[in-house]
């Protein structure tokens, strides 16, 4: 029986935790290919990415990925439970054996116990009476989980930010109903959250502060991803808050309400403070509240310019997209099952799919914000590539 490794990828950038990740992961299965679900020009936090998708994919080759599929802008932005279902139910699609994804606690037991306490009808009511109290919800989760459990390491690393993806990664195992092994692989270097380089495993989150103030990142880079094209983060963020005070002039708050994500009246908050903030990072920390952290308002954002309707929340919106593969990831491909290979759209010519609509779209949107010119080869075959 062939060994089929999949992995969940942002690659924003590329950099030399994530390349350490593939290698670690690649060493530890063994696999006899490697498959990769990467999201493509935005992320799961509503950021747009500073790399392309297509650039995106050629560098994932260079790293060690035979297949590159793609996760769609409707399920990359979105919370971190559906970015995990989607991921899991491609890379469920293409029958992996194995799933390899980065963690803060790399106890595979202790991360299970977790999402057993996730899934007790005890947590959520604990977190319902948190909430009640005018607790924000990560708080709420938090002090639930604290009368639930005594077990120290848990609680310490419940709220770190790869390790609530894994819970989730774990729980859209478990809902495949297939037997997956599992292989965490601890985080190295900087947390994911440290604005600043201390190291050359620096966080892509201290990288794209480097990136948006000019500096330069090739120490945080492995080799072959040193001559990649940045975006301009501050030109892009003005750009979003021109259209998006577009968008609020033209058709007003209330047609937001009919937006994917949009609840509790937040449309109304949007109105105002976009009627006394200019600047974009400034705007997303004042939208700010206990029920709407920054990834959810950045995430809103972006679906109030793309118009990604409501009638797409709790939806299966994943699509198996190729978006390249080594010489290995073809052969692989092209021993799929007949009804699988159906299935994998390798252009979007003639492409009806509402995913697919939806996703050259946000190709164009992302075009729109950066100057980039991604739109263009959402029309071309996959692209092929070796190793670095």
């Amino acid at each position: 029986m062939r060994k089929i490794l999949g992995l969940i990828l942002e690659l924003n950038p590329l950099h030399n935790g994530h390349y350490h990740f593939i290698r670690e992961a690649t060493a530890k299965t063994t696999p006899d290919c490697v498959v990769a679900v990467v999201s493509g020009n935005y992320t799961m936090r509503g950021d747009l990415s500073v790399i392309d998708k297509h650039t995106k994919t050629a560098l994932a080759l260079k790293a060690g990925i035979d297949v590159v599929l793609e996760l769609p802008f409707m399920a990359a932005v979105n919370s971190a439970d559906y970015f995990a279902m989607n991921t899991v139910a491609t890379l469920n699609a293409l029958a992996v054996t194995d799933i390899a994804f980065g963690v803060e606690l790399d106890d595979l037991d202790r991360l299970r116990r977790m999402k057993d306490l996730i899934d007790d009808p005890k947590f959520d009511e604990k977190v319902r009476q948190h909430l009640d109290k005018g607790l924000s919800y990560p708080t709420s989760c938090y002090r639930a989980l604290r009368e639930l459990t005594a077990d120290q390491k848990i609680i310490e690393h419940f709220t770190l930010p790869n390790n609530t993806l894994a819970v989730q990664y774990l729980r859209s195992i478990e809902r495949t109903g297939r037997v997956i092994a599992v292989t965490p692989i601890r985080r190295v270097g900087n947390n994911y959250y440290d604005a600043e380089a201390t190291g050359p495993l620096a966080s892509a989150t201290a990288i794209r502060n480097l990136i948006r103030n000019g500096a330069d990142v090739s120490s945080y880079l492995p080799a072959f991803c040193r001559d990649s094209n940045f975006i301009d983060l501050a030109t892009a963020e003005r750009n979003i808050m021109l259209l998006l005070k577009y968008r609020f002039l033209r058709d007003g708050a209330a047609a937001m309400r009919a937006v994917l994500g949009v609840t509790e009246g937040i449309e109304n908050r949007f109105a105002e403070m976009l009627a006394r903030e200019d600047d974009y990072q400034t705007f997303v920390a004042k939208m700010k509240t206990k029920r709407y952290t920054e990834s959810k308002i950045k995430r809103l954002i972006m679906h109030m310019l793309l118009g990604t309707d409501k009638k797409y929340e709790e939806a299966n919106l994943y699509y198996l997209r190729l978006l390249g593969a080594s010489q290995k990831g073809l052969a692989f491909v092209r021993s799929l099952p007949e009804d699988v290979k159906a299935r994998i759209i390798t252009s979007f010519k003639n492409a009806t799919d509402e995913i697919a609509v939806t996703e050259l779209k946000a190709s164009r949107l992302y075009d729109l914000l950066t100057d980039a010119t991604t739109a263009e080869k959402e029309f071309k075959i996959p692209i092929i590539g070796e190793r670095s």
